[in-house]
């Protein structure tokens, strides 16, 4: 015997006696050789008879490995061992096929059958123990993949089910807040009173941060529910310069400008393509999920720069598919802006990242058959485009045109 022929089954094998062998084989005179070599190996041996019985004893129990006598009845031993690899549940079991005709036609039929090693009556004992010993290491490795996968896989549901518990309650909370808010500025001093005006900021900073937070937690929850395969569009019919002009509202309401102003122009620069012209078209779209993106993408252009310059919202229509431009004057965004649509992809030398709010933004453009990527915009600055519906270009990224951004694709 090797010294190395089971010298690894300590590590990925309990118990040399913890290994199930099934040995098929047309009777108990034939299969006795194949019982008492495994025996010698300290590995239990289950013993069936005909091909059907083999292959539901290994479908109810399936073994570690399977040794087949090729002249088991009534199909053969070929045939099972066919069967047996194009089954999911015992697809990676080991089988061993014995042949009883050393011929070349013989051996080369069971590897195309799907077997994992093929003995006749001219391999020595040494070969067998080694080729099998092997083939268990490798049996018993996988298992342990498959366990631990098994187990990540339970993990990560009951993470996900104690997050959406955790996003619920803290919206929830957050709702509370916000309604104490709006309670207390019913109590705001009377007109002409110095301190009104303190007051008044004070309110909408509150709410302004509440709204940013439900924004946030909306995010990260359309995320998980995307990534768990339970995101599900509610699609409606609107125009983009109708969602760009909400969300320009809503965030001067919410007063999270910070001195800076957003504007949506009134007519399209052709900054994409030539062809580009103002879009009041309708879309077919989930609003709601599109409006979170658009609002990602303003709230990263604010937080990224210092320039007091205005960010320009507008729209275009180019082909089939209508865009939302969001314009950042400023600093160019760095070449590597892909990884940006990446979740929680390092920015620069922060070491907190850009969250989920631009990975959410180019899911939600490819839920909707479109893409979401960067453009320069000289003489500075840049320019998020996001596309609703395809524009019939080719995929891939173009000097001067769009790159498709990063995630995942498909319609949930």
């Amino acid at each position: 015997m090797l010294p190395d022929e089971r010298t690894t089954h300590s590590t990925t094998l309990a118990l040399p006696t913890d290994v199930e062998a099934l040995v098929a084989a047309p009777g108990r005179g034939v299969a006795k050789p194949l019982v008492t070599f495994l025996r010698s190996q300290n590995i239990n041996v289950q013993t069936a008879t005909d091909t059907d019985g083999a292959f539901e004893e290994a479908l109810l129990h399936p073994p570690d490995v399977v040794l087949v006598d090729d002249r088991i009845l009534p199909t053969g031993g070929i045939d099972l061992c066919q069967r047996l690899k194009a089954n999911a549940r015992t697809h990676f079991v080991p089988v061993i096929v014995f042949v009883l005709n050393d011929l070349r036609h013989f051996r080369i039929r069971a590897i195309a059958a799907g077997a994992d090693a093929v003995f006749t009556p001219t391999t020595d004992a040494q070969e067998r123990r080694t080729r099998l010993w092997a083939l268990l290491r490798t049996r018993a490795l996988f298992r342990q993949i498959e366990r631990k996968q098994r187990t990540q896989g339970t993990e990560i549901v009951d993470r996900r089910r104690w997050l959406s518990l955790f996003l619920q309650d803290l919206k929830g909370s957050v709702s509370a807040l916000q309604g104490d808010v709006d309670f207390m500025a019913n109590f705001a001093p009377p007109h002409g009173d110095p301190r009104r005006d303190d007051f008044q900021d004070s309110v909408d900073d509150a709410r302004s941060v509440f709204d940013l937070l439900l924004l946030n937690v909306r995010t990260v929850a359309d995320f998980e529910r995307h990534e768990g395969g339970q995101l599900v569009l509610t699609e409606s019919t609107f125009a983009l310069g109708d969602l760009a002009r909400e969300v320009h509202r809503e965030l001067n309401r919410q007063a999270v400008l910070a001195g800076r102003k957003l504007l949506v122009a009134p007519a399209a620069r052709p900054s994409i393509q030539t062809s580009a012209q103002p879009s009041d078209r309708p879309v077919v779209a989930d609003r709601e999920l599109v409006k979170r993106a658009v609002m990602n993408l303003i709230l990263h252009g604010l937080l990224r720069g210092q320039s007091k310059e205005p960010i320009v919202l507008r729209t275009q229509a180019v082909g089939a598919a209508a865009r939302l431009v969001v314009s950042m004057p400023g600093e160019p965004l760095r070449p590597d802006w892909r990884t940006m649509f990446e979740p929680y992809t390092p920015s620069g030398t922060a070491s907190v990242g850009y969250g989920l709010g631009l990975a959410m933004a180019s899911t939600v453009a490819e839920l909707h058959r479109g893409r979401l990527w960067v453009e320069e915009e000289p003489p500075a600055g840049s320019a998020f485009v996001l596309q609703v519906g395809s524009d019939g270009a080719p995929g891939g990224v173009e000097r001067g045109g769009p790159a498709p951004a990063g995630g995942k694709t498909g319609r949930s």
